[in-house]
């Protein structure tokens, strides 16, 4: 008698974590693909939307220049690159470097910006 019981207990229990589970699949929050997404009249965005965040790879348009790179969880990620006017800002493996349109090049060591040749 103790058996049955035992059973008609786990057969109720796993039948409500497999609804739960159907619940949470359907109900979950979506990735959803955007193009020229408008934030503002001079701000754009191209790429993947998760819970109205930015989210992996993407593009940020505004007048001043355009970011190419990483979103997680609505910020800038890990790596990309801003190109501005006069300068192209790529960020990396963890390392900053800025390229000026007449040559030079700085790089961000130990918290200081350093002037650097081109590595190309």
């Amino acid at each position: 008698m103790e058996y049955k019981k035992f059973l008609e207990y786990f057969a109720k229990f796993s039948l409500g974590v497999f609804i739960l589970g159907g619940i949470y699949t359907i109900g979950r929050p979506k990735t959803k693909a955007v193009k020229d997404y408008r934030l503002t009249d001079d701000l754009t965005y191209t790429g993947d939307l998760y819970q109205g965040k930015f989210q992996g790879n993407g593009v940020l348009k505004a007048k001043e220049g355009i970011f190419k790179g990483d979103f997680d969880k609505g910020r800038i990620g890990k790596d990309g690159v801003y190109i501005g006017d006069n300068f192209y800002y790529i960020k990396e493996n963890g390392q900053v470097k800025i390229k000026f349109n007449d040559g030079r090049i700085y790089k961000k060591a130990k918290g200081k910006w350093e002037e650097v040749e081109d590595e190309n």
